[in-house]
């Protein structure tokens, strides 16, 4: 499931890069630490970066920088590369990339893609190896290369403050803290310190998806776990991951997985 619906609220789990190919990426904004680069080697996909948007033609590279509000979305097809790097694992960069950020975001089928894709192809093989030491120490020795490159392309410069990007970062981390609860517009909202009708218009403009469809996303991610432990019924499942009913479940599942929970269970 990770290649066809990759949602993650925080990969700071990870103490190594982490690289794979992604088919048909598509996922609900979340953030972390670590920076997180794609690569498209075939198809269109589109992305958001805290609110601003992007489309990805084969041979294009996005950076999404720490802690960037970001989320995937394909529409016909896709293939392309995620690879994500902690901060922890390039202390070099770690305190330069404290309070700066690249320049450009989208690198548009640059002459310097053979370079970066002959990085990630070799961190994807060694990866997939049994990881000995010395193979750690030649993926750390890539990615200094491809992120030296991508620097000395794009350029560093200093980070926004925009007080919007902060808000954004609270509102996840608050409904990955509640969205097993019961949960409602006019209590997030004034939890926010706003209106009904200003949280949705602000929700909404900055994550490109309507709040209860966000909260059915988390719900639908917990609700997975639970299915694959295949120890309860589907209703005890959809009642324990925040859903009022088994219709509700139903629905937002399949809109987020592509198929009911009873067609999963038979995969």
């Amino acid at each position: 499931m990770k290649n066809n619906f990759s949602y993650e609220y925080i990969r700071d789990n990870e103490k190594s890069p982490m690289c794979w190919k992604s088919k048909n990426d598509h996922c609900l904004p979340h953030f972390h630490s670590s920076i997180e680069i794609t690569y498209v080697t075939s198809g269109e996909l589109k992305a958001s970066l805290n609110g601003q948007n992007y489309v990805l033609q084969q041979m294009d590279f996005l950076i999404v920088p720490s802690y960037t509000i970001h989320t995937y979305t394909t529409e016909v097809s896709s293939n392309s590369y995620v690879f994500t790097i902690p901060l922890d694992s390039i202390p070099s960069y770690k305190a330069t990339l404290f309070n700066k950020t690249f320049a450009s975001l989208l690198v548009k089928q640059s002459s310097l893609g053979k370079e970066l894709k002959h990085c990630l192809d070799s961190i994807c093989n060694l990866l997939n190896d049994n990881t000995s030491l010395m193979q750690e120490n030649i993926i750390k020795g890539y990615t200094y290369v491809f992120l030296g490159l991508l620097i000395d392309h794009v350029g560093l410069i200093d980070i926004p403050n925009t007080k919007i990007t902060y808000l954004a970062q609270d509102i996840l981390i608050y409904l990955q803290d509640n969205y097993l609860q019961v949960l409602n517009l006019d209590e997030i909202a004034e939890h926010f310190g706003y209106s009904k009708s200003r949280f949705s218009h602000i929700f909404n403009g900055y994550f490109g998806c309507k709040l209860i469809e966000y909260i059915n996303g988390l719900r639908c991610r917990y609700a997975l776990e639970l299915l694959q432990e295949k120890n309860t019924t589907i209703t005890e499942i959809a009642l324990a991951s925040g859903f009022e009913s088994t219709r509700t479940f139903y629905r937002a599942f399949q809109k987020c997985f592509g198929c009911t929970p009873n067609q999963y269970l038979l995969k």
